[in-house]
């Protein structure tokens, strides 16, 4: 059987018809469906626990469903096979993944997650985490009145660079502390993408255990507005002057200010610190 699981909130309200299409074309290849909404489900231990073995879970959605299921059951012990149907406005998880199957297996890649840490808080994250200019601008496309959309990230964006000002910030990365006093962003990455299909970290995949720090510093905001749509293709990290890569396990980034975080897309305000671990500092 395959056991559908789909966010109503997701595809910007829209989701109750396209999991209709879903689930025939599920059911066109001879398959028993059935579908439910993940904000329905109280318990997942006791869900899953109610399938059998041999069902398949099929998350419907895109990158922020994916990271809440995650968060519920990362440390769950669930024998069925999990994977994901792509939908949403957002698949950066997918796209990292260089598949162009539709119902693609992800359970090996969330079995091993990164955790960030902030405000006595824990979460785990799929694609990456930061802080600064793109919590910021997450901030704004969260609260636009526009569809969730590559456009509407690029509109916000440019809203973003116009109101936000650079901050200091203290850096460690194993060990190793430094300061920088002109920081437009620190972006940790589990794989190369973010903001549906920016190529923030280009040499990042999430098989390796090292995640990639990404700082933007010092770098004249028309200069900035320049580079920006270079994100895309991976090659604003050409720009050295201003542009630091660094890959580590063990993170820790202290500003001296509050300021937006971004988990996958999620946003958290107001943060001043947030450490980061990878898969091998859980084991």
């Amino acid at each position: 059987m395959d056991i559908v699981l789909y966010n109503p909130l997701s595809r910007n309200g829209k989701n109750e018809k396209f999991i209709q299409k879903v689930v025939k074309s599920l059911e066109a290849k001879g398959n028993k469906v059935v579908s439910y909404s993940i904000l329905a489900i109280d318990d997942v231990d006791a869900f899953v626990s109610g399938c059998n073995a041999e069902d398949r879970i099929i998350i419907v959605g895109g990158d922020g469903t994916i990271n809440h299921l995650a968060n519920r059951i990362y440390h769950l012990n669930f024998p069925q096979q999990l994977y994901m149907y792509q939908a949403g406005t957002g698949n950066d998880f997918i796209r990292s993944l260089k598949t162009k199957e539709k119902v693609v297996l992800i359970k090996p890649y969330i079995d091993s997650l990164p955790s960030v840490q902030f405000q006595q808080k824990s979460r785990y994250f799929l694609n990456g985490t930061g802080a600064g200019l793109d919590g910021f601008i997450g901030h704004l496309v969260n609260h636009s009145k526009y569809k969730k959309n590559k456009l509407n990230y690029f509109r916000h964006a440019f809203e973003g660079f116009a109101k936000f000002q650079p901050i200091s910030a203290e850096i460690t990365v194993d060990g190793k502390t430094w300061k920088e006093h002109k920081v437009w962003f620190v972006s940790v990455m589990n794989s190369a993408y973010y903001g549906g299909g920016m190529k923030i970290a280009p040499n990042a995949k999430r098989e390796n255990d090292d995640l990639h720090v990404v700082v933007v510093k010092d770098i004249p905001k028309w200069k900035l507005i320049l580079i920006f749509p270079t994100i895309y293709f991976g090659w604003h990290v050409k720009f050295k002057k201003y542009i630091d890569v660094i890959p580590g396990k063990d993170v820790r980034i202290a500003f001296d200010q509050p300021t937006y975080l971004q988990i996958d897309g999620d946003v958290e305000y107001p943060v001043d610190v947030f450490t980061v671990k990878n898969q091998s500092e859980h084991e």
